[in-house]
């Protein structure tokens, strides 16, 4: 398989698990207050927002020119604004326009001047085809500061399919 067809395979499985997720909940845990981390929170919140609205402007502006973004299955690499364009775009389709909500009951991480990464864990609930879903899903960002602006430069999501919620 080349890596474009990986990619489009990633962005299929990725799909098909926002489209049919399993019902599941994240582990509780204590979200780490640190207010120092509030630009890398506003800037997911921000990311998420443009992403729920099919916001394809929206979730460009929040990610830096050389990002990569990787999902959680082979060939789930995506790299530069054609390719993250591209699977956002694939992405909209499953779910509904402005159906989707995160919360994140979990997060840690660090920031500097112009650098910072923090990891973050919760649950997407939303709608498909008017169907109401619920999974959970982890993610980590390293972000940078670019012109005073704080930017996405790299990103990992992972969530759980039915095929591993089968295999227990």
């Amino acid at each position: 398989m080349n890596r474009r067809e990986a990619i489009l395979a990633g962005a299929a499985t990725i799909a098909a698990a926002v489209a049919f997720p399993p019902a599941a909940s994240a582990e509780t845990a204590a979200t780490d207050d640190n207010p120092d981390l509030e630009p890398i929170r506003a800037l997911l919140d921000a990311y998420d927002t443009a992403f729920t609205n099919h916001d394809m402007e929206g979730v460009m502006a929040t990610i830096s020119d050389k990002a990569t973004i990787m999902g959680c299955g082979p060939g789930e690499v995506w790299s530069g604004p054609d390719e993250i364009r591209a699977a956002h775009a694939y992405f909209f389709q499953g779910f509904d326009l402005g159906e989707q909500n995160f919360e994140y009951e979990f997060s840690n991480g660090e920031i500097a001047s112009d650098t910072g990464w923090m990891m973050t864990s919760g649950n997407v609930t939303g709608k498909k085809d008017g169907k109401d879903f619920i999974f959970p899903v982890n993610i980590s960002l390293s972000v940078k500061k670019d012109g005073g602006k704080w930017l996405i430069a790299a990103m990992h999501f992972s969530t759980l399919t039915d095929e591993v919620e089968n295999e227990e």
